[in-house]
């Protein structure tokens, strides 16, 4: 029998690595849901340079700081004098003081990052050995965005971020506790999450929104939720760890299938099919005999018992306290309020959540067979499961003046189709590629006179127009090469390891297909540069 203490082998980094994990998933809820007017928004999303910060500081040890005591020492009086001038400049210069206070920490905890990075490859020759030709694209394609036409700085925050954290000679022990710490933390933003909603968030959509106020971005969280179980259960097996481990994780993963069914998001079935059927192959992989039937039973069997259950506390916990909670543009009179009753007609009933998951099927399905047997179809999270009239009911004044000057590519019923609407997407997106990219006030149409098209809905694309075709080139390289490399490591030792990149890497690549899966600071983006990581750092014994 295990013993107690391998069971709870948790050390002070883990949980370090839990918290910041954590911090992600709160990060990525929080920019997708804040107003934008009280920059609670800006101030998370930089917030993400902080917690990175404490990723890569994790690994220095005081010795190397009282080696280096000059060095620091001066930063230390840099930081203190241009901190204090900058807040105080920012007090009558920038509209939201929040953000710009958590900017100066950024600037300071970088340069002690920076300053340590630079002595410790250049002075000391301290650093991982590296991919050369991986990572000779992914800075080539960092360096094209930084000098594209884009307005946008994520890219210098990220290559200065990851180009750090790549550069850092973690050790195996941390590299193994950065990795679970990262899972679990995953798992427990989901558990907090979901409590959190069975309190405060009614099921009062067709399509389950969750912790978000979009039932994309909801499914796309659920996605790596799923992953992160799935690469649980592989590591509990392959670890022989006890069976109540294993149920705990089976229980996860039952939850977010079922949360995943919910949100009736087409793409995100698509992408948990493909992430169940990799679970297979790693499981034959890390047991002696083949259970293929026996472990895709187990996947079936978690979803079947935790679908009763995750619908039961979604749909009945809420009117129990009746508090309900808005975020961003959610707030509407067909909506539930504290005064509603328990069995206010405004709840989604299973049944209405079967008619519509079973609709959009039979709807896929037809219009499939109406254009072409060629063609998949995925709706645009903003126009999904809301009646034409509702959406024309609250278009603002803003939007319908600015209609009557831009002249819409297709009328509201052609808008209704989807694959229209998507051909008409990608037909303008495709048309305005250039070397360059384009700022994002250059982008976007009128697609239907209620309408506004503001992103490709393609990752590739999106990221094409905002940078530049080779930038969307070099993003596909790396992203199939990725995924490629997952499976040679099928016959290498460090299971978990290689089947984590691989699923972090397909999660935005699949998904990015038909959404955009969401830029700066969004944990997609988070973990597919981890991802990476995985890449750039080559390890012979991986």
């Amino acid at each position: 029998m295990l013993s107690i203490k391998r069971v709870f082998s948790f050390s002070y980094k883990r949980i370090l690595y839990v918290l910041c994990f954590l911090m992600f998933c709160i990060i990525d809820q929080r920019t997708k849901t804040c107003s934008g007017l009280d920059g609670l928004s800006e101030t998370f999303r930089d917030s993400m340079g902080i917690v990175m910060a404490v990723v890569i500081m994790s690994h220095y040890r005081i010795e190397e700081f009282r080696r280096r005591k000059f060095l620091y020492l001066l930063w230390l009086v840099v930081s203190i004098a241009g901190g204090a001038a900058a807040f105080i400049w920012g007090m009558d210069n920038r509209p939201f003081l929040n953000d710009w206070f958590v900017i100066i920490a950024d600037i300071i905890l970088w340069g002690v990052i920076l300053l340590h990075t630079v002595t410790d490859v250049f002075v000391e020759k301290k650093y991982p050995e590296v991919n050369k030709g991986f990572a000779a694209i992914w800075l080539c394609m960092l360096l094209w965005m930084i000098f594209s036409r884009s307005s946008y700085i994520w890219p210098l925050c990220y290559l200065i971020m990851f180009g750090c954290f790549y550069l850092t000679d973690f050790t195996e022990e941390e590299k193994h506790e950065l990795l679970h710490g990262g899972l679990e933390g995953i798992i427990l933003a989901f558990i907090l999450f979901q409590g959190f909603c069975c309190i405060f968030r009614p099921y009062d959509m067709d399509r389950y929104v969750g912790i978000h106020n979009n039932s994309n971005l909801n499914a796309l969280f659920y996605l790596y939720v799923l992953a992160a179980s799935l690469i649980k259960i592989v590591h509990t097996v392959a670890e022989k760890r006890p069976l109540w481990l294993k149920l705990f994780y089976c229980a996860v993963l039952g939850a977010a299938l079922s949360y995943l069914f919910m949100a009736i998001g087409r793409t995100g079935w698509l992408v948990a099919i493909i992430l169940c059927l990799l679970f297979l192959v790693w499981m034959k992989r890390v047991q002696l005999k083949s259970h293929l039937i026996r472990n895709g039973l187990m996947l079936v069997l978690c979803a079947v018992i935790a679908f009763p259950v995750c619908f039961s506390a979604t749909r009945y916990l809420p009117p129990v306290f009746h508090h309900p909670v808005w975020f961003w543009g959610e707030w509407s009179e067909d909506k539930v309020h504290s005064w509603d009753e328990w069995d206010s007609p405004k709840y989604t009933d299973l049944d209405e959540l079967f008619d519509t998951a079973i609709g959009r099927i039979t709807d896929s399905i037809w219009n499939i067979l109406e254009h072409s047997p060629f063609m998949i179809k995925a709706d645009a999270a903003e126009a999904d499961s809301v009646e034409l009239e509702e959406i024309e009911a609250e278009e603002s004044e803003e939007t319908a003046a600015a209609s009557e000057e831009v002249p819409a590519v297709l009328t509201v019923e052609e808008g209704m189709d989807s694959l229209l609407v998507r051909k008409n997407i990608y037909s303008y997106y495709i048309s305005n590629l250039n070397m360059t990219g384009h700022p994002y006030e250059e982008q976007g149409f009128q697609l239907t006179p209620i309408y506004w098209i503001g992103h490709a809905h393609n990752i590739y694309l999106q990221y094409g127009t905002d940078f530049g075709i080779p930038v969307m080139i070099m993003f596909a390289v790396l992203i199939v090469w990725s995924i490629a490399a997952g499976f040679i490591r099928m016959k290498r030792k460090k299971i978990t390891q290689s089947m984590a990149a691989q699923l972090f890497v397909i999660i935005p690549a699949i998904f990015g297909l038909l959404e955009y899966a969401w830029g700066t600071a969004s944990l997609s983006i988070t973990m597919l540069f981890f991802a990476w990581g995985s890449m750039i750092i080559s390890d012979k014994n991986n």
